[in-house]
């Protein structure tokens, strides 16, 4: 009874460990792919760290209107004394006559005598080493605008890099809804294979009955057969795809792909959804940040203009400065200054001259540039709105073409019953009805990318 049991157990244990587990199942919706991509994708991560690099820029560039602070020391000890002066009598060199009532008089010997015993010999020494200790304070008064302009030049860096980082959402955005687009169009045509493959077990079995009965050739099963395989060969290639566009939508969006995980997903918008065309056509390019980063561009290259002028204008500053130094030995002695400085660049105005033309050169070009593409930009409008529009029509023509493809099946169908079309005919009434049914899912598809580009382009909700 023991044995049985142990035997139970361990049988019951194997089946168990046997069995495969379950596929965790992973819904992958629009809106969440659109969430992780917008969180892991590099272009996302680096345009975020290109506003934070715009705004410490920013912040470095505000400093300018504070003073100016420096601290200094030095020490020095030098080999032999900076400053070495001596002076000594030399009594041997000396000779002096002296003249009274046109007697001349030799007196150098008596002058001798008593300079031995009343010599000068001095002698100075300075400087042998020294200490210094001094801290400088400056404040900008005036610098010509150019702290003022690269302030303000500094703020429009970090809207621009704002922008940036509203484009490259909008491409993240764009581009995941191309990856999970495809995913979902490739499964919607797995499922309408599938539906062609019950049709085709059908004709199968209605075939080898037929035949078996002898009531047709064998010829329309082998056809029915051949379908098969090739509708087959056909979901093999489309599950192949299936994976990769799953591979690439999760390392698009930063998920880890798991080759035995059931990924789901939405299904294609259907017409419905779309029945109400009802968002208006914007030929306007003002809401672009395109246009908008142009606009930045020109008021850019003006107020680099302005900073180029400022190089030739009067600079003014004032400052105060405090050392402490012992240089004779004597202790650290201290002091203190205030000052002011204005610096006029006057040979500078003809060089700058021409620096200004050229600025103001560059900011015609900027605001020519920004005029053409901003009218390109409204034309781009115009495409994509007549993209979006003509999506939205074929929709109802790729409709019509199921309707139609499938009542030409349903109508094949009664004549082969009938015996009045062959198993041929039938066969390519399917396959007319999966194609159109294909064309109608890429239609759905198409139309929503278009339409989401329409509206990233005219900011339209």
């Amino acid at each position: 009874m023991k044995s049985k049991l142990l035997y139970l157990l361990v049988f019951s244990f194997y089946f168990l460990v046997s069995q495969p587990s379950p596929a965790q199942v992973y819904h992958l919706s629009l809106d969440s792919c659109t969430a992780w991509a917008l969180e892991h994708q590099a272009a996302m991560k680096n345009a975020l760290l290109n506003v934070e690099m715009a705004r410490e820029t920013r912040q470095a560039v505000f400093t300018k209107y504070f003073p100016t602070l420096s601290l200094n020391a030095a020490s020095f000890r030098a080999a032999n004394p900076l400053i070495d002066a001596s002076t000594a009598n030399d009594a041997d060199n000396i000779h002096i006559t002296t003249h009274y009532q046109g007697v001349e008089t030799d007196i150098t010997e008596a002058v001798r005598q008593v300079l031995q015993y009343a010599s000068v010999d001095a002698r100075l020494q300075m400087l042998e080493s020294g200490t210094l200790l001094s801290a400088l304070a400056v404040q900008p008064i005036y610098a010509g605008g150019r702290i003022v302009n690269g302030n303000r030049l500094a703020e429009l860096g970090v809207q621009a890099a704002e922008l940036k980082l509203a484009m490259t959402t909008d491409e993240v955005k764009l581009n995941t809804q191309e990856y999970y687009w495809r995913v979902v169009s490739l499964h919607a045509k797995v499922a309408t294979l599938r539906q062609a493959m019950l049709l085709l077990d059908t004709l199968e079995r209605d075939a080898s009955a037929a035949v078996n009965a002898g009531v047709i050739g064998k010829n329309d099963l082998l056809k029915v057969r051949l379908k098969k395989n090739e509708l087959q060969a056909s979901e093999i290639q489309l599950r192949n795809g299936i994976q990769l566009a799953t591979m690439a939508l999760c390392q698009y969006v930063g998920i880890p792909y798991n080759e035995k995980a059931d990924y789901r997903f939405d299904p294609v918008p259907t017409l419905p959804q779309f029945s109400i065309f009802n968002f208006q056509f914007s030929i306007s390019s003002d809401s672009r940040t395109e246009a908008q980063l142009l606009d930045l561009a020109v008021r850019a290259a003006d107020l680099q203009k302005k900073m180029t002028l400022g190089e030739s204008l009067p600079q003014l500053a004032v400052g105060a400065t405090s050392f402490f130094q012992n240089f004779m030995g004597n202790g650290m002695q201290g002091n203190a200054l205030l000052f002011a400085t204005l610096s006029i660049p006057v040979t500078a105005w003809w060089e700058t001259s021409h620096q200004v033309r050229k600025a103001d050169l560059q900011r015609q070009q900027a605001l020519a540039q920004r005029n053409d593409l901003v009218e390109q930009m409204a034309l781009q409008n115009r495409q994509a709105w007549n993209e979006a529009n003509e999506a939205y029509t074929q929709i109802a023509v790729r409709q019509q073409a199921v309707d139609l493809a499938r009542e030409n099946l349903t109508e094949v169908q009664h004549y082969y019953r009938a015996g009045l079309q062959g198993m041929s005919d039938l066969l390519e009434a399917q396959t007319l009805l999966t194609q159109a049914q294909n064309n109608l899912t890429d239609q759905y598809i198409t139309f929503q990318l278009k339409l989401f580009r329409y509206h990233q382009l005219t900011r339209q909700q």
